[in-house]
């Protein structure tokens, strides 16, 4: 199967799933959102399920859908919830804001993003059972491993051996990579993040190009803060594949790091943390405290980051209706 048409299979299941939950909640709806854009958006929803269903669909038309899907995801949630809202609502400096969601004299200024194309690789992978003797190490540490060719016998042994004696002693960010008989990459292993456990974790590394990706998603952060709603509380809402939320936690939060001035779990010697390349590094854009990723498949639901503690009761409230939406 084609990735394009892999995509499609993705995204089809999404919009029949909007074309419904549209249908059903439209007499409801019409009394939080203006009914001509309600009308717009089952117009697009008709649209895009059609299009999906043709054979030659371009790219180009695949990301028109999945803007499509994005936007209109966002918009069914908030009404879901209750929430009284404005589309393209125009900031003071000539800006849009996607969605003002106003609920119990509480409100939020919500901007949607695609994912940066191309979106990271979401192939079904699995970990052979040889590598998985590596989670014995009694180390927490999640270690992503790619594979790009088979080690048997005599070099699959050596490639373990050498794994152990690595991750004894390895930090996060770091790798080894191993390879076949005629020189070729074979294997890579590499330190990803800390574990919330106690031993080694090993995951299929999916994401290719992880960290090209990294650098398109603070680019689309820096794009949606530009539009922000000033003296509002804004929430940046990015859409993409399953593959790119570890790339988006990083681009938010920064690179996973090894923190001399924080205090180890109990039972470890080394701390973790968080590298100041991230978009919510120190105290730059401090405008910016809530930001989602949402994987653009049915049934799927928002993971939110929360950049800091609130510190008045309105910004309480701003939270929690962030949390009742999107957490």
């Amino acid at each position: 199967m084609s990735r394009r048409a892999d995509e499609r299979t993705i995204l089809r299941p999404l919009v029949a799933d909007l074309a419904r939950r549209y249908q059903d909640g439209e007499a409801g709806w019409q009394e939080l959102m203006d009914r001509k854009v309600l009308r717009k958006f089952r117009r697009q929803l008709d649209e895009t399920g059609e299009l999906l269903a043709e054979q030659d669909c371009t790219p180009q038309q695949l990301d028109r859908a999945r803007s499509i899907c994005a936007e209109l995801l966002v918009a069914a949630q908030l009404l879901d919830s209750g929430c009284f809202v404005e589309h393209e609502v125009e900031t003071p400096t000539g800006k849009h804001v996607d969605f003002r969601a106003l609920k119990d004299n509480v409100a939020l200024h919500v901007h949607v993003k695609r994912a940066p194309q191309t979106t990271l690789r979401d192939a079904q992978a699995s970990v052979p059972p040889a590598w998985r003797a590596l989670e014995d190490l009694p180390r927490g540490l999640v270690v992503a491993l790619s594979l790009s060719r088979n080690l048997r016998g005599r070099p699959m042994h050596a490639a373990l051996t050498e794994s152990f004696a690595f991750l004894e002693q390895a930090s996060v960010g770091e790798e080894i990579s191993f390879r076949d008989a005629e020189a070729r990459t074979a294997a890579r292993l590499r330190v990803i993040a800390p574990s919330t456990g106690t031993r080694v974790e090993v995951v299929a590394d999916l994401s290719a190009g992880f960290d090209e990706h990294v650098p398109r998603f603070q680019a689309t952060l820096r794009k949606a803060f530009g539009q922000f709603m000033p003296r509002g509380e804004n929430v940046i809402v990015v859409c993409g594949s399953a593959g790119g939320v570890e790339a988006f936690a990083t681009a938010l939060l920064g690179s996973h790091i090894q923190r001399w001035d924080k205090r180890p779990r109990v039972g470890e010697l080394v701390a973790y943390g968080r590298g100041g390349d991230g978009f919510w590094a120190g105290s730059m854009r401090n405008q910016s405290r809530l930001a989602a990723y949402w994987t653009l498949a049915r049934g799927s639901g928002p993971l939110l980051f929360l950049r800091e503690a609130v510190n008045t009761r309105a910004e309480s409230r701003q939270i929690a209706l962030a949390r009742s939406i999107f957490a």
